[in-house]
């Protein structure tokens, strides 16, 4: 048996200000052929569950090419989309006869001529490789599932938690459902419902709160004899497309009406909740005064409004002048994107005392840079591995990086954006979050899963940024109206 494994995963968000190049791949988030192997063995991943599978099988694993962006951004340019799929299908091309196709996709990418971006990858390859040879894509539970990417896939199979913390397990269950079909020992059917909301982050987690109920609907209705698989997808927000909106999928085999029952009556507890997913959030000013008034610590800070895996750029410097105005007498770890700061960190030189402005460098809509004085403390090419339960073993490049001392502030500066769901982005410079009073964490939930083992407190901010929570706030021009919470429909059938 002989499967090809690919990737092609990016997040957009239609309201932000950087588009997405080449730059969100950076030099080490492409790897093709064998080198795949060499990058994704050993890694709580999508593309690691799919090699130990194969293994386990005896299965033959072609590997094409994986494009993971190691942060969100605008809609994805036309010249890098064109260019990853066309490199794909040739590697496929060039593999000869195979029996099925895996696919790590994100589920929420755009691109400058495809609102639906992941169901035209999809689309291609079932163009390419014809009606027979089955195609089963994993998903983050933030996709927008389309029609098209469900009438182009035989299944799609999404995680089931917020944080994210079961990629692996999510990719053990497509491989081993594109396995049984190819062994002709299931006929996967595949519903899809999608209902006319957006909701934020925030209060999306699968631990508490109402998408852990409705999660856990489908988790349960796995174990229903026919149902090969189910997921709920809660969206990426900030969309403005179309065909945009949650959704539920359930997968069950050779039984569409099943499927389509079991679907619907997670669909209608998901929508019954929608109310349940708002959330209070504390001004930054009082968040950080509270934080370093607390007996103990560390407070971490959420800041999902500048969130570069929900699409921000990364260089808001709102907690940076906040902070400045307090003069803290306690340590203090923030963090910030601005390539020129960090450049001229680097021709000052470690142990030197530099002037320089920060931030606003991408969104300046929104906030203004901040001059500071500091002492640049530590500088180095910003590679660092995650050890938490998210992307476990998975490798990220902020290219140069270091810390610039400003008192009692260490801030992280970046050349680029990456994930902030691991606090590796601060022991892999020599600050240790769970020693501090202050810890700032540009993320709306995926954090948790790391951090709060050992903070005291987590506080949800309410600051500017591209990732506002407010999302009817945003100028949503495209999307199919009504739509919640921009408007108040009372019946997502309609």
């Amino acid at each position: 048996m002989k499967i090809a494994v690919g990737c092609f995963m990016q997040e957009s968000h239609s309201f932000s200000p950087v588009a997405g190049s080449w730059e969100h791949f950076g030099p080490h988030e492409i790897n093709r052929g064998e080198e795949m192997l060499e990058t994704y063995q050993l890694t709580r991943t999508e593309l690691g569950a799919a090699l130990d599978e194969a293994q386990v099988c005896g299965i033959e694993i072609v590997p094409l090419l994986s494009a993971h962006a190691s942060a969100s951004s605008g809609p994805q340019l036309q010249e890098v989309f064109e260019t990853v799929c066309a490199e794909l299908i040739d590697r496929l091309e060039k593999a000869g006869a195979i029996d099925g196709l895996f696919l790590a996709l994100h589920g929420a990418m755009i691109a400058e001529n495809y609102p639906d971006a992941s169901g035209e990858v999809l689309r291609r390859f079932r163009g390419f490789l014809g009606a027979d040879i089955p195609i089963v894509a994993t998903l983050d539970l933030h996709a927008n599932v389309t029609h098209l990417m469900a009438a182009m896939s035989n299944g799609l199979i999404g995680y089931h938690t917020a944080p994210h913390i079961d990629m692996y397990e999510t990719g053990q269950r497509g491989f081993r459902l594109l396995h049984r079909m190819i062994s002709k020992a299931v006929q996967p059917t595949v519903a899809l419902k999608r209902l006319p909301m957006i909701l934020p982050g925030e209060n999306g987690r699968t631990t508490d709160g109402p998408y852990k109920h409705v999660m856990d609907m489908a988790i349960h209705a796995m174990q229903q004899p026919g149902i090969l698989d189910a997921s709920v997808f809660s969206v990426q927000p900030w969309l403005d497309i179309p065909e945009v909106g949650c959704s539920v999928v359930v997968i069950s085999d050779a039984d569409p009406e099943l499927a389509e029952n079991e679907a619907e009556r997670i669909a209608d507890e998901f929508w019954q909740r929608r109310a349940q997913f708002a959330f209070e959030s504390i001004p930054a000013r009082q968040a950080i005064i509270s934080a370093l008034q607390s007996a103990q610590k560390p407070v971490i800070l959420s800041d999902p409004s500048d969130s570069p895996s929900s699409g921000a750029p990364g260089d808001s410097p709102v907690f940076l002048a906040e902070l400045l105005k307090l003069n803290p007498d306690r340590e203090c770890l923030l963090n910030i994107v601005d390539p020129a700061a960090v450049s001229a960190m680097e021709q000052t030189g470690i142990g030197h005392t530099i002037t320089v402005k920060v931030g606003a460098v991408f969104a300046p809509q929104f906030y203004e840079p901040v001059e500071v004085i500091g002492q640049v403390r530590l500088l180095c090419d910003g590679t660092f591995t995650f050890k938490g339960p998210g992307f476990h073993g998975s490798v990220f490049h902020r290219g140069l990086t270091g810390v610039l001392q400003i008192g009692n502030i260490s801030l992280v500066v970046m050349e680029r954006p990456v994930y902030q769901w691991d606090p590796e982005l601060y022991r892999s410079v020599g600050l240790e979050p769970s020693q501090a009073q202050l810890v700032q964490v540009k993320s709306p939930a995926a954090f948790r899963a790391a951090y709060e083992p050992f903070a005291a407190q987590v506080l949800l901010v309410d600051a500017p940024g591209v990732c506002s929570s407010n999302l009817a706030s945003f100028p949503f021009k495209n999307v199919r109206r009504p739509l919640y919470p921009l408007d108040n429909p009372s019946d997502w059938r309609q």
